[in-house]
């Protein structure tokens, strides 16, 4: 697989697959192969989703800390 596919472009792979496996039309000839396939596709989106869990809480907690900077400030007298 691609290291440069999109999560949403897999996806819809591998449900075409999973479709196709539910319908009877992967012949038993290739239904390992497919298998295969599949298990990787699956292992790249839980990697993908892994990654982007990563850097969302990597935000958030930047967020958190710079409020946490901001509410320690002492606050400005207007005089």
């Amino acid at each position: 697989m691609k290291k440069n596919q999109s999560y949403s472009s897999v996806l819809k792979q591998l449900e075409t697959i999973v479709e196709k496996m539910n319908k009877g039309e992967v012949p038993i000839d290739e239904l390992g192969d497919q298998v295969k396939k599949s298990a990787g596709m699956i292992k790249f989106l839980r990697q993908r989703l892994r990654s982007v869990e990563v850097e969302i809480t990597e935000v958030l907690k930047d967020l958190e800390d710079d409020q946490g900077r901001q509410d320690e400030l002492p606050e400005k007298d207007d005089k």
